[in-house]
Formats: C-alpha cells, structure tokens, sequence
C-alpha cells in the first residue's frame, strides 16, 4: 500500500511539473530483434531539439512542448523502424510502447525484414524477345519463368533496405502476357517504350549507401530492378535479358 501510494504521488507530482512548465513527455522502449534492451540509441522527435538516449534496460523519456511529432530511432548499426506520428497535443505523458531496431545486414543488395532479420529476395530475370522488321519490328522485356522465383507480399506500402547498391530502382508492373515493357520504332533512328505501369519509389537515407526504399505495391505482379548496376545480363542461348525480382502482390 505504501509503494502504491508513493507512485500516485510521484505521478501526481509529475503531471504538476508538466502543467506548470508547459510541457508533455514521451517515453518508451528500445529493442532489437530477439528482444533485447538496445543501450544508447538515440531517439529525438523531428523539428525540434527534444531528445533523449536509451539507457541499460533500453528506456528513454523526454520532455518538450506539446505538439504532433514524427520520431527518430538512431543507433550506428542498426536500422530503425518508423515511428508513427505522435499526437502529443496534451500536457500529460505519452508512452510508444516498445520500438525495434535491427543489425544492418552485411549481404549487398535489395532486402526484405522477415521479423528477426533482412533476407535477400529471390531472384527474377526478364528476357528479350525481338522480332520483325522495320516498321513491325519489336523488343520485348517480359518475365522468364523458368529462372524467376515469386516474392509474395501484401498489397501497401512495402519498406525494403537498400545495401550498398547503384539504388537506381525501378518498378514495373507486368501485364497480362509478363512483360515488364515494349519497345518498338517511332521513327527511323528512335525507339519508343511502353509499359502498362511503373512506379516511383521513395527514398530514405539510412547511412552513406544505406537506404530504405518504400514502394506503394497493389494487387498484381511487379519487377523491381536496378537500373544502373547488375540489371542487363546475357542469358545463355537466349541472347540479352535483365536481372532484377518477381514481386506477386495479393489484395
């Protein structure tokens, strides 16, 4: 009884000291993967010079004036998840609960969080078919299944981390013949190019050649490939193709 009766005091006191400068507090905890307190990790709310550091068990708190803030979860390596944004309108404290940070993988490339660690996506070729002549000649880009495995994800926005490439993403969606886009003349010394489809992803810089890349994904099959390094490839006997990731996104 007399412990319950010290913490309403403390709160009581507390909440007064809140009033009294004007401010709120928000609070709440760091961990990695496998649950583990992370020490020393910084988290600040954006815009303002409001921060704190995670102590031995993981905690934090801080003080400043109310008001909607995004956070920032920062800790050399290790990448943060996003924060939503916190309402902190009030005078009063606000706990976000128990936040994740995760070990930047050492293996280059495009990855996925899989809950304990970022994976490698499997990966998808695109080849080349061409035909015709002149005015009726074509390229197409579309999927060879044969050396294409499908990454299933749900439809929304999907973070992946970006590590250590040319981060050139591009993101095609295929259509109903798995074909990322078409090229055929427009004019004697001109190719054009169609696609049903290509969306624009949005970059956050984690670290120098570090990035997280969200992608919108809807319903519906994408490939997703770099544009500036490892993309184009020879394919034995089937001439040029390029190397990238089969997404299948369901509803």
């Amino acid at each position: 009884m007399r412990a319950s009766a010290q913490s309403i005091a403390l709160a009581a006191l507390t909440l007064g000291v809140f009033t009294a400068c004007g401010k709120m507090a928000i609070d709440g905890e760091v961990v990695d993967a496998a649950g583990n307190p992370v020490t020393g990790a910084r988290i600040g709310a954006v815009g303002s010079l409001c921060e704190a550091h995670t102590d031995d068990a993981g905690k934090f708190a801080f003080e400043c004036t109310p008001g909607p803030y995004d956070l920032s979860i920062t800790m050399p390596g290790y990448i943060g998840e996003a924060v939503p944004t916190v309402q902190a309108t009030e005078r009063k404290r606000y706990d976000v609960g128990r936040r994740l940070l995760v070990k930047v993988p050492e293996q280059e490339g495009l990855l996925v969080f899989d809950g304990q660690a970022y994976r490698a996506l499997n990966p998808g070729r695109l080849e080349r078919r061409a035909g015709g002549v002149g005015a009726k000649a074509f390229k197409h880009y579309c999927l060879n299944d044969k050396e294409s495995q499908a990454n299933p994800f749900a439809a929304g926005p999907q973070p992946f981390f970006d590590n250590r490439t040319e981060g050139k993403w591009r993101v095609f969606r295929l259509d109903e013949d798995g074909c990322a886009y078409r090229m055929s003349p427009k004019s004697d010394t001109q190719w054009g190019i169609d696609y049903a489809e290509r969306l624009t992803p949005t970059t956050k810089t984690v670290e120098q050649g570090r990035d997280i890349v969200v992608m919108d994904l809807q319903p519906g099959k994408y490939f997703v490939a770099d544009w500036e390094a490892g993309f184009f490839v020879k394919l034995p006997g089937a001439g040029e193709g390029y190397s990238g990731y089969l997404l299948e996104v369901s509803g």
